[in-house]
């Protein structure tokens, strides 16, 4: 027999066979190495969660990348744990070359977790220099909120009291609890001056905040927060409408912002799509301050807000911007009182949009010491309440307020947003097919192909 007739017969069918097979496998074997190959030199990712489990904020990215001294993460747990923080951590070390990343057994290395204060498996610790802070959880938010705590120092929020102002330890809906959590996240301890008892803001105050006084501030009141700012202080403070405030309003004009009598109305169909109401502006148009370049393209809402304006004309030394704009289709209903109950556009009387509802502005102190003083004006105090802060953007807009007060602008930015459980929800009719079609249905069908093949071959 000719060896073509060899080839030809059965053998040389399973010789061709074995070839073929062969020559796929090292097909696939070398995709795979030129796949493998490519994600180790290109250091891609690509993350498909919805709320971007697998990727840092903007923040955190920022932070990292300005890091101006070595810094170090340590994660103490148990070995076989440790492939559960990689996840995270591997970000961190991958976005800087200034951060590492050290896994740390505490019954290994008893001594180190005995310097760092270790109690419990499963912490994690940012240090940086002679200082150590732990972080409050194993996420992305608690872990940042170290590196910030570490790399910042302590800062001091006093929130001016005694006239009527938002309640800081209120878990209502237009109480300040989860604000005042968010500040201590951010490395901001509170402290409440009864300005009736003393009326000074002290030295070691980062900023003034003033959250909607119900009654108006004293002359000498207002004179220790003038020279407080004049003097190189900070001030963030927020308005209601509906409440008459002659002292502080002309304070806020010495400022160059006019104060307006009004409640800002925005008609703006888009708004709808949130749910929210026209006395309720939702806002998408931004100024050019640092505070709120971060939040192009997104969303933030001002609830029962009056509205600014910025003078063109300011005083020398003085200077503010607009930070926030209501839509065309708004207007301010000038002189309103919650005992109005029907709103609507008087020609003549009431101001046209665009407005402002928010604004910062700077004030230079005079004297030899060159000094410069920051505010930031909000036309409601509602922004920062339990209800509305979780809003869209109005957290990170109220915080880079705070940062660009404290002079912290290298972390302006959007935080990182807090894990959220994916929810399958069917009803009855639903989970019956599911189960149907799972229990029955798959299973029967892998039968009838199996039976199929077999029949075909036999």
């Amino acid at each position: 027999m000719a060896w073509k007739d060899r080839i030809a017969g059965r053998s040389g069918q399973q010789v061709l066979t074995g070839a073929n097979f062969a020559l796929y496998s090292l097909i696939v074997i070398a995709l795979i190495v030129l796949v493998n190959w490519f994600v180790n030199n290109h250091d891609r990712r690509w993350d498909m969660t919805p709320n971007k489990k697998y990727s840092l904020s903007d923040q955190t990215h920022k932070i990292l990348k300005e890091l101006s001294k070595d810094v170090t993460i340590y994660a103490f747990d148990q070995e076989r744990n440790f492939g559960e923080r990689r996840d995270v951590l591997g970000m961190y070390a991958s976005t800087s070359n200034r951060l590492k990343v050290k896994y740390v057994d505490p019954n290994r290395q008893p001594a180190l977790a005995k310097e760092y204060g270790i109690r419990t498996l499963g912490t994690i610790v940012v240090s940086a220099g002679d200082r150590h802070m732990e972080a409050q959880g194993d996420g992305e938010e608690g872990i940042t909120n170290a590196l910030v705590r570490v790399l910042k120092g302590q800062r001091t929020a006093c929130f001016i009291q005694t006239h009527g102002e938002r309640n800081l330890g209120s878990t209502e809906r237009e109480g300040y609890d989860r604000f005042k959590k968010q500040l201590g996240d951010e490395n901001y301890q509170t402290q409440e001056l009864p300005f009736l008892q003393k009326m000074e803001i002290p030295k070691d105050c980062t900023m003034a905040v003033i959250a909607g006084p119900q009654n108006d501030y004293l002359p000498p009141e207002i004179d220790v927060i003038n020279k407080y700012l004049q003097d190189g202080g900070r001030a963030l403070v927020m308005l209601d409408a509906g409440v008459d405030l002659p002292n502080l309003t002309k304070l806020l004009g010495d400022w160059g912002v006019t104060v307006r009598n009004d409640l800002v109305i925005d008609e703006n169909p888009v708004a709808q799509i949130f749910g929210t109401e026209p006395y309720m502006p939702l806002v998408v148009k931004y100024g050019s301050s640092p505070i709120v370049q971060p939040l192009n393209n997104r969303a933030t809402l001002f609830p029962l807000s009056r509205s600014f304006e910025v003078g063109k004309n300011s005083k020398p030394g003085v200077s503010a911007d607009s930070l926030c704009d209501t839509s065309s289709e708004s207007y301010g209903v000038t002189d309103w009182t919650p005992k109005i109950k029907e709103i609507q556009f008087h020609a003549g009387k009431d101001v046209k949009g665009p407005l402002s509802l928010a604004v910062a502005g700077t004030i230079s102190g005079g004297g030899e010491k060159k000094t410069e003083g920051r505010f930031v004006a909000l036309g409601t105090s509602l922004v920062a309440a339990n209800s509305f802060l979780g809003f869209q953007s109005n957290r990170d807009f109220i915080l880079n307020s705070i940062n660009w007060l404290s002079a912290d602008e290298d972390l302006i930015s959007i935080r990182a947003t807090p894990p959220e459980s994916q929810h399958l929800n069917m009803n009855a009719e639903q989970m019956r097919r599911v189960l149907i079609l799972g229990v029955f249905g798959i299973p029967i069908l892998i039968v009838l192909a199996g039976v199929m093949v077999w029949w075909q071959r036999r």
